[in-house]
């Protein structure tokens, strides 16, 4: 009987869902509804009997509190110094100068199709220090997009590319990789160094490769020629992306707070700390003295810390929030009995870690095309790998890793993801037409990370 109320939830679940109806609201009412159902039938408490309030409503919302205080003042806290960091440096110019650095050396090559491929690495390497897709991928439309443009690349193949610069959303900064770094039980810095480059080193190359042949395969079916092309300009729509003029050397602060983290690590000086959140408070205030020297005014420099904690607020309700629903509603199906019963029939059926690895995996792939969304598919479900793990025997991560890459390529691929949408209306061009010209490259790189990480982990 609780087997069958779990399926009939996880369908509300995913209906919700696909109906964009509010996921935090979706996943946290489905979890009460599922340790209500537990308790009811005598299956697990909600709360044991030293914690209880006395009455099982006030333990239903004493959970939620549990988690929430768990997770905001930890993880939270970490997610949202990262996107007060990304905020910062928007707002004062220096991811835009980034961007126009970064770009400028590859100007001056003349084959169209290496420019492409050269491109998408200079894209990706910027994404390390640039962790919004959306932000990003507008950045590169007004600085990188009319490069390409004027070496005669389809606006198609540059939307392929642009869309893809943080399709795998690697470093310790990356939202899904700290949340993912944290069930796996390390640090962010050794998630990148130990697992995530080991993957992602071989995909970006994948990728490169798959870049060139499938926008030129698709660039000769259209009928596109880029020697006739050369000399175009691209016509843009967004111009607001690029607004904020900041000095050249601007383009050092976004890259601190990696530096700072690799540095006071293992790899270099082991014997001092430093954790994602100082990191980025440490280097909010390098960048407001770097504006007080700019602007002379105490003043101006000061009040850019409100764009800090703006992004700050703002990251709390949409990742935050879900991370902390998303893990109600995980406790609540290990509370019932349903992953147990899961992993046992998967037992009996002969099942190991790497095809269960493969389920979790296409579960997130399918949920971030549904939703557009790397960070609502990966935090959604995410929460319920480090449980499936254990119970095979194999290491957090082994699962995690995969399914992280997953969510962002997935996103990729998503006709309605922010990204996509944002890039081909600049370029004016269908969502569907970029859609297929990443779904090559994107399958390329989920194949070559499945299999590494098979070899190398598993």
């Amino acid at each position: 009987m609780e087997l069958l109320f779990v399926l009939l939830v996880l369908v509300v679940v995913v209906y919700g869902i696909i109906k964009d109806y509010n996921p935090q609201a979706v996943l946290a009412l489905a979890g009460m509804a599922i340790f209500a159902v537990a308790y009811w039938l005598g299956l697990h408490p909600i709360l044991p009997a030293d914690k209880s309030t006395g009455f099982a409503l006030f333990d239903l919302f004493e959970v939620f509190k549990g988690i929430f205080s768990y997770r905001a003042a930890g993880l939270g806290l970490t997610i949202m110094a990262v996107a007060g960091f990304a905020t910062y440096m928007s707002h004062i110019g220096a991811s835009q100068a980034l961007v126009r650095v970064a770009v400028k050396p590859v100007a001056g090559i003349q084959s169209s199709y290496l420019m492409l491929s050269i491109c998408y690495l200079v894209a990706v390497f910027v994404s390390l220090f640039v962790t919004s897709a959306t932000g990003l991928g507008l950045l590169l439309m007004v600085t990188m997009y009319p490069v390409m443009r004027n070496l005669g690349i389809s606006p198609a193949s540059a939307c392929g590319v642009i869309a893809t610069s943080q399709a795998f959303e690697i470093g310790p900064t990356q939202t899904n990789a700290i949340f993912s770094a944290g069930q796996s039980g390390m640090d962010p810095t050794s998630y990148f160094v130990d697992y995530q480059i080991w993957l992602v080193a071989p995909m970006l190359l994948v990728t490169m490769v798959l870049h060139f042949f499938w926008q030129r395969h698709c660039d000769r079916k259209d009928g596109w020629d880029p020697a006739l092309h050369r000399g175009d300009h691209a016509e843009l729509d967004e111009q607001g992306a690029d607004s904020v003029q900041a000095p050249t050397w601007y383009a050092l602060l976004p890259i601190i707070p990696f530096v700072l983290m690799m540095t006071f690590s293992k790899l270099l000086v082991s014997d001092i700390k430093m954790s994602v959140e100082v990191a980025m408070l440490l280097s909010v205030f390098i960048g407001m003295l770097c504006e007080l020297l700019r602007s002379r005014s105490v003043r101006t420099a000061m009040a850019g810390l409100s764009s800090f904690l703006d992004g700050m607020g703002k990251v709390f309700g949409p990742v935050v929030a879900l991370i902390v629903c998303a893990e109600l509603f995980a406790e609540s199906l290990k509370a019932i009995g349903a992953i147990d019963t899961l992993l046992h029939s998967a037992s009996n059926a002969g099942i190991g870690s790497g095809l269960m690895t493969l389920v979790m995996v296409a579960l997130i792939m399918v949920a971030a095309v549904i939703m557009g969304s790397g960070n609502a598919a990966f935090l959604s479900f995410s929460t319920l790998a480090p449980a499936v793990a254990a119970k095979f025997g194999v290491p957090a991560v082994t699962m995690l890793l995969p399914m992280q890459l997953a969510s962002s390529i997935g996103r990729t691929i998503s006709p309605i993801a922010a990204v996509l949408i944002a890039c081909a209306g600049i370029a004016k061009v269908s969502p569907f037409t970029v859609v297929k010209r990443t779904s090559v490259p994107m399958a390329g790189a989920l194949v070559t990370a499945l299999t590494l990480n098979y070899l190398l982990f598993m």
